[in-house]
């Protein structure tokens, strides 16, 4: 067995998860077809993370931009696209981005670039062993603050018709410059690790029925994390229990696109704990996450973070 870790992530995997009703306020037309497709492949309901990022575009809205992206013509986003889709479509968006991120797979990103490795690009407390889940131990949360910009997702109709290349989005998106898109796009089209299905979804549609096939087409149920209280604070193990005794997980990572998407992979290998956590001195309950194990990292690659703590 290769080197195990757990992350202490925000994370939206696939497994379960319970949260309150969906609010009863009118929705466009075509967000309610995303609630629809959602609650025809998900068990439980959408939880908060997602419901805010349903696209606002009408029908209307969906059948002209799907138009104007498969007739052959140079469509490019421009301010009032990206006003009524909700994208984040801005150049002052870039400093205050990727670098604020988490991400596993920064230095195959920075090997590849010939960048000079950067340790702190990575959040040194997403990261820790197995052997740490014991009660009365004391952790150091990562950040789980969000620091994206609050976009929506794309209609599938439109979003298909998207190709996640740095030539097409830069086009697609000239607002944007290539450096603010390049990170996410490497690691979107990036070989897998050996046991590792992995997709870069495109749309709500795409990220469940990438889900569904990589979990072997079954009705799926929804779990992520109630809050970021703690947030880069010490806190101690109160408990913590495994939870997917008979699931197969597929874990979702926001990235930075300017429509809402995410980076979703399976491990064959993969322990999921929900870890409650209590304030050190008082012992008052803070926040109940949730901790992805890999249990097998032997094919990884040598110089990934996670080796590093």
């Amino acid at each position: 067995m290769g080197h195990s870790f757990t992350a202490f992530l925000a994370l939206f995997p696939f497994l379960l998860y319970t949260t309150s009703a969906i609010s009863k306020t009118f929705t466009p037309p075509f967000a309610s077809d995303q609630i629809k497709f959602w609650s025809e492949n998900v068990q439980n309901e959408m939880p908060k993370t997602i419901l805010k990022k349903l696209t606002p575009l009408t029908q209307d809205d969906c059948k002209y931009y799907t138009n104007m992206l498969s007739n052959n013509v140079k469509f490019s986003a421009d301010s009032d696209f990206c006003s009524i889709a909700k994208l984040a479509c801005s150049s002052r968006l870039e400093g205050v981005l990727l670098e604020k991120r988490r991400n596993i797979y920064v230095d195959e990103y920075q090997e590849n670039k010939g960048l000079d490795q950067k340790i702190n690009e990575a959040d040194v407390f997403s990261f820790f062993r197995l052997s740490i889940l014991k009660n009365g131990n004391m952790v150091h949360l990562p950040n789980l603050e969000e620091s994206l910009p609050d976009r929506a997702f794309l209609p599938s109709q439109i979003a298909s018709k998207i190709s996640l290349n740095i030539k097409e989005m830069a086009r697609l998106f000239p607002g944007v410059t290539k450096e603010t898109m390049e990170k996410t796009l490497f690691y979107c089209n990036a070989a897998a690790i050996k046991g590792e299905v992995r997709s870069c979804p495109k749309s709500l549609e795409e990220m469940i029925n990438f889900s569904k096939s990589a979990l072997g087409g079954k009705k799926l149920i929804s779990l992520s994390s109630k809050s970021t209280q703690g947030s880069n604070t010490e806190l101690v193990i109160k408990n913590f229990k495994k939870l997917n005794t008979d699931y197969k997980i597929v874990a979702c990572h926001e990235v930075f696109l300017p429509f809402a998407a995410y980076f979703c992979h399976s491990f064959s290998s993969t322990n999921l704990y929900s870890v409650d956590l209590v304030e050190p001195k008082t012992r008052a309950p803070v926040i109940t996450l949730l901790a992805i194990c890999h249990m097998d990292t032997s094919p990884f690659p040598e110089n990934h973070v996670v080796f590093r703590y």
